[in-house]
């Protein structure tokens, strides 16, 4: 059986989707992180060959894969993208290798094809669409320092602005500081203080706050809202000008990540936003995860240098 593969390397675990090459999925797999800037090559390797092996088990030779795509963010890095590759190489892989944005893979497994629009909020946030020509467009997604508008990262930040508003005197009628000292276990705005700023701090300590927003709207506070109007704000204006560079504003987009999938009230304000401002554009749930679209690029681009023709599914 000969087949194609697709890894999604995220900051934690790598799924794996393995498809024959009529599309059906024939394996699914998981191991450790890929995450060359958070991870010693060794445990890098240490996924690579535990992947490797899965797919010896599958059919007893790694000529019979005929394709692989790997997704990972920050895989921009040459130096990731070279050492995965050779890694990949001296485990016996010989087929084309093709490394890919994590936005890349998540847009093919949302429609499972290259073509629409999908705004990711997670700990971070980005839009990237494709359209029947090819064209690629992307906006957001350069990082905390000095963008991912609408993301975790940016709700936790807010959410902590206000609470030290709130303890200044500068900002009243609000349960946000109350929440914020509830949910990391202290007692005053130095403890907050010493947690922001901490010497082993990363985004993700600050996007881990942003579930103090739903609390907070529970209770019907009102700045609470405002950081999800922001939010959801911020979102809307990623998605406008790929719509309209691509001429899909009447296409399909999926929301994908934390944020949009597990926030209601932020979704359902994206929702609204997108509707007064793109009314034919066609939110739709997504098809497959990040890894599949992975294993399709793999699989579209085996079909179109091999079989030839164009890729339709």
């Amino acid at each position: 059986m000969k087949y194609v593969v697709g890894w999604d390397g995220g900051g934690t675990k790598t799924s794996m989707k393995v498809l024959d090459l009529d599309g059906n999925t024939v394996l699914c797999a998981n191991a450790g992180s890929l995450n060359y800037n958070s991870n010693p090559k060794e445990e890098i390797r240490k996924t690579i060959n535990t992947l490797i092996a899965k797919l010896l088990n599958l059919t007893g030779e790694l000529s019979d894969c005929k394709g692989m795509c790997i997704s990972a963010a920050g895989i921009s890095n040459r130096e990731a993208s070279s050492f995965l590759t050779s890694s990949l190489e001296q485990s016996g892989i010989r087929c084309e290798i093709n490394i890919v944005g994590d936005h890349e893979a998540a847009l093919y497994g949302a429609f499972g094809k290259p073509e629409g629009i999908i705004l990711i909020s997670g700990t971070g946030s980005i839009c990237f669409g494709m359209n029947q020509s090819g064209q690629k467009i992307r906006t957001g997604g350069y990082g905390h320092l000095i963008d991912d508008e609408g993301s975790g990262y940016a709700i936790g930040r807010d959410i902590l602005s206000t609470a030290v508003q709130i303890y200044d005197k500068r900002i009243t009628n609000s349960n946000i500081l109350d929440l914020v000292y509830e949910t990391l276990g202290v007692h005053s705005v130095e403890e907050i203080i010493q947690y922001t700023y901490q010497s082993n701090w990363n985004k993700a300590c600050i996007a881990s706050l942003s579930p103090v927003i739903l609390k907070a709207l529970k209770r019907n506070d009102p700045h609470a809202r405002a950081i999800c109007e922001k939010a959801s704000n911020e979102l809307v204006r990623l998605v406008i000008p790929v719509a309209k560079m691509l001429t899909l504003e009447q296409g399909k987009m999926a929301l994908l990540g934390g944020i949009l999938t597990h926030y209601e009230p932020i979704k359902n304000m994206v929702v609204k936003k997108l509707a007064d401002e793109l009314p034919a554009l066609n939110i739709v749930e997504p098809m497959y995860d990040s890894a599949t679209g992975a294993a399709i690029i793999a699989r579209h681009n085996y079909l179109k240098e091999y079989i030839g023709g164009s890729f339709h599914g």
